[in-house]
């Protein structure tokens, strides 16, 4: 017997499912490395629940759909990037850092199941979450990709090394 749910509460419902998923990926990349990140954790919910609600707000016009869907995977590339490029620690004006790479490919992945949760059954949301927590998954208690530059050593910060502020 399927239920027959008034717009908003479904509405409400699909909103839900992104934010846990968006939860079930932030806390993976929030512990992830060597240190805390509590902002992986709100970025994740946000973009999963952000991504969710454009595309829901689009109605049910295919061609609307599109475009916002079109529209999220540019905005996430941008939050991607931010992601990926970081300062260099010792170096003031030098050229930035290439790392997150998995960090930045969770964002997406989790703007995508926004995406999915808005226009689609649960069932393939909750099989490619559960793929992708499993690849995540740190199997060797190694950091795989912490997404963050090493903070710098006591010895770095010695005057003149470029790691102090000015």
């Amino acid at each position: 017997m399927l239920l027959s749910l008034s717009p908003d509460l479904e509405a409400l419902l699909r909103l839900g499912m992104a934010v846990l998923c968006g939860l079930a990926v932030g806390i993976n990349r929030a512990h992830h490395g060597s240190r805390a990140h509590p902002n992986r954790l709100r970025v994740h919910v946000l973009v999963g629940m952000s991504a969710c609600l454009m595309v829901l707000a689009a109605g049910s016009d295919p061609q609307a759909r599109s475009r916002v869907i079109q529209g999220v995977a540019t905005g996430v590339g941008f939050l991607g990037a931010g992601e990926i490029l970081v300062p260099p620690v010792r170096q003031k004006h030098a050229i930035p850092e290439v790392r997150g790479l998995s960090s930045a490919a969770s964002i997406w992945f989790t703007a995508a199941l926004g995406v999915t949760v808005a226009v689609s059954s649960p069932v393939p949301v909750l099989m490619a979450l559960g793929l992708a927590l499993v690849t995540l998954s740190d199997r060797n208690g190694h950091a795989v990709d912490s997404g963050e530059a090493a903070p710098p050593q006591p010895e770095d910060l010695k005057k003149g090394s470029g790691g102090g502020r000015s």
